[in-house]
């Protein structure tokens, strides 16, 4: 069994990807952060599956979550919920 990944690590690590200082996110930007939808199949992934589909996806400090799952999904298949 795969250990999942925590919202606040999924947080931190789009915050990386992104150049984005998580010093300077609010509570309120950090809990609308998680409360996008595609949060949960985040959480779900394998943090190493992350960092290989978020580096793949992330450009000039941009990193929709719609895209970073969908590569997540391309990268590893199996990784993370299918929905």
């Amino acid at each position: 069994m795969v250990r999942e990944t925590s919202p606040e690590t999924v947080f931190l690590l789009w915050c990386r990807l992104t150049g984005t200082d998580p010093d300077q996110v609010d509570i309120e930007e950090r809990e609308a952060f998680w409360a996008r939808p595609q949060v949960p199949d985040l959480v779900a992934t394998p943090y190493s599956v992350l960092l290989d589909a978020g580096i793949a996806v992330a450009r000039r400090g941009s990193l929709p979550l719609e895209r970073w799952l969908n590569a997540v999904r391309t990268v590893r298949p199996n990784a993370g919920a299918q929905r």
